[in-house]
């Protein structure tokens, strides 16, 4: 009896482990957790937990849960197998794999330390091996982007061991043309830019008499040559090219790619129809009747292939044969951090099909082709102008919104589904419904925590789809051919609809073979196409999302006539559709991946290059494509486009609200900007994506900042050093805002002059908004007064004569008006700031404007208007995906207890039990001095005394003597902590604010009864 083989592991193409008995062990469906297996394997060594969360789960609020959720997966995977095992502690994780066989050891072992050495059979058994693919194929995971850096860079290094085994067989062989000419040909396919590669090609030819393949193939080099380095071919491809004679019939066939018309007819394939899925049928019907039971919200989930875009096809044609409309987009995972992606696709959808004046001009932000943006909005505007749209949809008919492959949505689409969800249901005629694959939408923390919550409140219904019965089969093979045996099929696909399809035009080709997946049946019908159509399709699936034909004649520079004859024949074997307007995009995401899949490492990286060259061409500084140029140009590893294009990124997308994303594009371009030479270009670079980033974090929540002062002092200072007034001003400016935050009054302080001095060498603009910002974040940290006014004076000098606008002055001569006691002016200095705020797109000013703009409302005893300034505040946070408003929570406790609401005192604790979580101690100091004052005014001696004596404590920690002196004054009159000259000695400072002394002189003429009640109203 033959001993049964060792398993083996497959790192080179798609990751499959291979039991003992031959067969493929089915893997975890999360990209994540396969990603994690195979970086445990291809390190062979154990890692600490830390590691792998930071490499995997850098986002989600739990990472070890996620961490120890995928090892339970793999578990599950390699337990019980023989020769592998995971091994965990709670520090370290590995993996044990005994006398696996390993395909990516196996070729090291075979080359060993020199490559040039190793025996020819040793070379072409390494140079089998790698004809599996690329490493850890279709793991790649751009938003992790620790990960991605480690995959890409083993990639590249096995990509150089491939092509040096290829080379090296090449050479050896030239006693054997025919067979070096095989390797020579695949040594040109692997990398098109191999001048030796290519001149090997057409020696070999010359060699085998084939003179004009020879011609043909020199011309193609020159070409590629040219384009790609912009070089003429080097003198050993002209020497080989010396031994030719061009004809013209060769020069004419290079010239131009074979034309589809030469093509073998291909029948065309038909659509299939909608069959079996009772169970699912009856539930859609349910639905589409709008029974008083539908759901808002649909998911339909199951494996790559299984049918849900079928199901969800079928929905949008019941509702559209009922009268109503469908629009329907997918996510693409090529842009899963395009800021609303898709959602701009289905908006573009509905447009295309009823166009109509008057658009919201919010709209502007997610459709640059509008060519109008509001002038100053918040993300509720824009949600609502969104929702606005659909809401005029469905006066008119029921609609519904299709959203496919939701499992690659970004966080601001996901936002996005979650608003409209609760804010329009399916009783008012729009259904929601989406597709996501099984087991990768958890990897999306954002998608899959709006179902999660859309489920609880029983607005989502589930339609989890399994594989087909023997009889569905039978009934979708018999579209195809009656003749075909159904049962052998179905028993090959395992009743997965696309698999069946793909075997079922196999069989009907002649090329199945026993034992393949489903995509080597689609490699297999690729693999007869002519040069030019398999070179559009590979074009199109490197630029991984719909596509236009302009799209692919920019940048793969296909001839026009020949490109859509490529299109139409593709379209005709049912390898590409029409998605609307001149768009197409793959049958299937199988389809795309199986023909990116086929290319080089090398040859990706052209491609994606010539991609993002043609995007920055014809983007120049537009952020809202920047996210399709920074993929293209991290795939071609071209870090300086890379940061430029992750820049323009998050800067669009925090003028979206999308400060997710946002701090995402800002982490991937410092990424990129540190592997750039050193010079200002990339010390710009760096300090302008660390704001996107200290931005992108900031938020209403009073949540940590990133640790970033370190790396923002470090880039400040080398900006000064290099003379760049303009980056060292914002680099002082990002450190006050850090240390403010922080509440580091001194650091603050520090940091805020610095800004204003190195902003003083700079343009007009810099100078008086950093001038102006000075004085702000000194009157908000009160100290320095004196300096705050001349500042203002001085900023104003500048921007005044030009008629320069700043959100930064009016905020200052708003907080210097109300430290001055003139509150009306403040508010109107401020609101103004705010309009100035919202016009820039600058979320933290917005709500820090908003913020004082409800203090004062506060302070003026106006509660009404504070109520809708916290409403204001509340909602915007929302918008922001920051629930956490303690402060927010804090203002609206004191106006119930000003109006005497009889919840009140519970309101308060629970808001100040937050604040004080959050550590937020100047707001805390404030929200306590305020609570004082209402009991002390409502005869409430004890909880005055207590909040007042809390308030002078964290005021007296925060040097905020303002503050200091209102808690002294609220607790001088029960004396508890002032005497009568303590009071006098504070009174006489000269950095109080109006407020502060007004509270002095309160409580000195204030009369008090013998528990220290008070007959009077205090100013606080």
């Amino acid at each position: 009896m033959k001993d049964p083989s060792p398993p083996g592991i497959r790192l080179l193409g798609e990751l499959q482990l291979v039991g003992c008995d031959g067969r493929a062990v089915a893997l975890p469906a999360s990209r994540k957790t396969r990603a994690l297996l195979g970086y445990l394997i291809a390190t062979g060594q154990p890692h600490r937990r830390e590691r792998l969360c930071d490499l995997l789960w850098d986002g989600p609020d739990d990472p070890r849960a996620e961490l120890r959720w995928s090892l339970s997966k793999i578990r599950a995977v390699l337990d019980d197998k023989e020769g592998m095992r995971l091994t965990a502690d709670r520090e370290r994780v590995g993996v044990e794999l005994g006398n696996t066989v390993i395909d990516i050891q196996r070729v090291r072992s075979l080359l060993g330390d020199d490559v040039s050495a190793a025996p020819i059979a040793a070379l072409k058994e390494a140079a089998s091996l790698f004809g599996g693919g690329e490493f850890l194929d279709g793991l790649d995971l751009p938003l992790c982007y620790r990960y991605q850096e480690w995959c890409m860079a083993e990639r590249e290094a096995v990509s150089r061991l491939h092509l040096a085994v290829l080379t090296s067989l090449v050479e050896r062989l030239q006693g054997h043309p025919a067979d070096a000419l095989a390797y020579a040909r695949a040594l040109t396919a692997a990398d098109p830019l191999s001048e030796s590669g290519h001149a090997a090609v057409v020696r070999l030819l010359v060699r085998e008499g084939r003179n004009k393949e020879a011609l043909g193939h020199y011309e193609h080099a020159s070409r590629v040559l040219e384009a790609e380095l912009g070089v003429r071919p080097s003198a050993e491809l002209e020497e080989v090219r010396q031994t030719l004679r061009p004809t013209a019939s060769a020069s004419v066939a290079a010239k131009r790619p074979v034309r589809a018309s030469g093509i073998p007819p291909v029948p065309r394939r038909p659509s299939s129809a909608f069959v079996g899925r009772e169970a699912e049928r009856a539930l859609i019907d349910q639905i589409v009747a709008m029974r008083a039971d539908r759901p808002d919200v649909v998911l339909v989930t199951g494996e790559p292939g299984i049918g849900k875009s079928r199901v969800l096809a079928h929905i949008g044609e019941r509702l559209t044969s009922a009268g109503g409309r469908a629009f329907a987009a997918r996510a693409y995972e090529a842009e899963a951090a395009r800021p609303y992606g898709v959602w701009i696709d289905v908006i573009r959808e509905i447009l295309r099909e009823s166009p109509r004046d008057g658009l919201p001009a919010d709209l502007g932000l997610l459709l640059p082709e509008m060519g109008t943006v509001a002038e100053a909005g918040d993300r509720t505007r824009l949600l609502d102008a969104v929702l606005g749209l659909l809401r005029q949809v469905v006066s008119m008919r029921p609609a519904a919104v299709i959203l496919d492959d939701l499992q690659w949505a970004d966080e601001g689409s996901s936002s996005l589904l979650h608003y409209v969800a609760r804010h329009i249901n399916s009783a008012s005629g729009l259904l929601i419904v989406c597709a996501a694959r099984a087991g990768e939408i958890e990897d999306n923390s954002a998608a899959s925590r709006v179902l999660r919550s859309l489920a609880r409140d029983g607005r989502l219904r589930e339609i989890e789809l399994a594989a087909m019965s023997e009889a569905e089969t039978a009934q979708l093979i018999r579209q195809v051919d009656r003749s075909l045996d159904a049962a052998k099929i179905f028993a090959e696909s395992g009743g997965n609809p696309l698999f069946s399809l793909e075997l079922a035009h196999a069989h009907r080709r002649g090329d199945a073979g026993p034992g393949r997946t489903v995509e080597a049946v689609i490699a297999g019908q690729l693999a007869p196409l002519a040069e030019g159509m398999r070179e559009t399709l590979v074009w199109a699936a490197a630029h991984g999302r719909a596509f236009t034909p302009d799209d692919l004649a920019r940048s793969a520079r296909l001839d026009d006539a020949d490109l859509l004859t490529a299109l139409g024949e593709l379209e005709r074997r049912g390898l590409i559709r029409p998605v609307g307007g001149d768009a197409y995009d793959f049958t299937h995401d199988l389809v795309r991946q199986t023909a990116y899949r086929a290319l080089s490492q090398p040859r990706r990286k052209l491609l994606h290059r010539r991609i993002a060259r043609a995007l920055d061409a014809v983007i120049g500084r537009d952020g809202a494509f920047a996210a399709d140029m920074a993929h293209h140009a991290a795939l071609a590893e071209d870090d300086e486009m890379a940061a430029q294009a992750c820049r323009l990124a998050g800067e669009h997308a925090l003028r979206l609200f999308a400060n997710a994303e946002a701090a995402s594009f800002a982490e991937r371009g410092l990424r990129h900007a540190e592997r750039l030479a050193e010079g200002s270009a990339r010390l710009e670079l760096r300090i302008a994506m660390l704001k996107i980033r200290v931005l992108g974090a900031t938020g209403p929540g009073l949540r940590p900042l990133p640790p970033l002062a370190d790396t923002i002092a470090e880039a400040t200072s080398a900006a000064e050093a290099l003379g760049l007034q303009t980056a060292a001003a914002t680099g002082h400016y990002l450190l006050s805002v850090l240390h403010q935050e922080a509440g580091d009054v001194q650091q603050a302080e520090t940091s805020t002059l610095r800004a204003a001095e190195a902003g003083r060498a700079a343009d007009d603009t810099t100078r008086a908004r950093q001038l102006a910002n000075t004085a702000r974040c000194l009157l908000e940290l009160e100290t320095e007064i004196g300096r705050s006014r001349a500042l203002i004076a001085e900023a104003s000098a500048i921007a005044v004569p030009i008629g320069l606008e700043l959100c930064e002055l009016y905020w200052a001569r708003g907080l210097l008006e109300r430290w001055d006691g003139n509150e009306d002016q403040a508010v109107s200095s401020l609101a103004r700031a705010l309009d100035l705020a919202r016009r820039d797109k600058d979320r933290w000013r917005e709500y820090k404007c908003l913020t004082w703009l409800a203090m004062l409302e506060r302070e003026r005893g106006r509660y009404a208007d504070m109520h809708a300034r916290c409403t204001e505040l509340e909602t915007v946070a929302a918008r922001l995906g920051d629930d956490e408003t303690p402060f927010v929570k804090t203002l609206r406790a004191l106006a119930g207890l000003a109006t005497e609401e009889a919840s009140a005192d519970d309101a308060l604790a629970s808001a100040l039990t937050r604040l004080r979580a959050v550590d937020d101690k100047s707001y805390l100091a404030y929200a306590l001095n305020g609570a004082a004052h209402l009991y002390r005014h409502a005869g409430r001696t004890r909880q005055a005394r207590l909040c007042a004596s809390e308030a002078l404590t964290v005021a007296s920690v925060m040097r905020r003597h303002s503050e200091i002196a209102i808690a002294r004054a609220l607790l001088a009159p029960a004396g508890e902590a002032a005497s009568a000259q303590d009071i006098e000695a504070t009174s006489g400072r000269d950095d109080l604010s109006a407020r502060a002394r007004a509270a002095l002189l309160a409580s000195q003429a204030r009369p008090h009864d013998s528990n220290g009640g008070s007959h009077a109203k205090p100013a606080g």
